[in-house]
């Protein structure tokens, strides 16, 4: 685990470098909230469908897709990904969706392009989740994406944990 940046007191949408944050208070609570960025969008990838499963592919090693629409020949209307399988090279073999798929659209010599697009920016908390006085607390931001703590007695510390691996560092 490695650290990057330490920020000492209230920050606004700091640009977050690392996957993780650590919030520690002083004597009061402090809010966070995090913008997500716009990753490039759509996203089209090659793989196929079978009725009642997943879509299937070995083309993709991009960025997070959990949570993004995905549309193609087979695939249900507003399907999100809800997960991801990955190989030991990180490679991409199979997504979850959140409707199975409607039809088959072919087979695994039969490759059809499916398009995941991104949800759009903007804050991921619609209330801004807390942190307890005098504690401390480890959060997922994502690098990329933009981190607002705020705290009334500017006591918090702030810092960067881990590594890069997701929003705009994707890879």
């Amino acid at each position: 685990m490695s650290e990057a940046n330490v920020s000492i007191g209230n920050i606004a949408n700091a640009v977050w470098y690392t996957d993780k944050a650590e919030i520690v208070t002083g004597n009061t609570v402090a809010s966070y909230n995090i913008f997500e960025v716009n990753v490039t969008q759509p996203v089209t990838l090659g793989g196929f469908v079978v009725n009642g499963s997943a879509a299937l592919t070995t083309t993709y090693t991009g960025a997070n897709i959990i949570g993004c629409a995905i549309t193609g020949t087979g695939i249900a209307a507003n399907s999100t990904i809800s997960s991801q399988t990955k190989n030991s090279d990180s490679v991409t073999t199979s997504f979850t969706l959140s409707a199975n798929a409607t039809a088959n659209n072919g087979n695994a010599a039969s490759f059809s392009q499916f398009t995941v697009n991104f949800p759009a920016p903007g804050n991921i908390y619609s209330a801004a989740p807390q942190v307890a006085a005098s504690s401390r607390q480890q959060i997922y931001v994502g690098a990329g994406n933009y981190l607002t703590v705020t705290s009334t007695g500017n006591t918090t510390t702030t810092r960067e944990l881990g590594t890069a691996s997701s929003a705009t560092a994707a890879g």
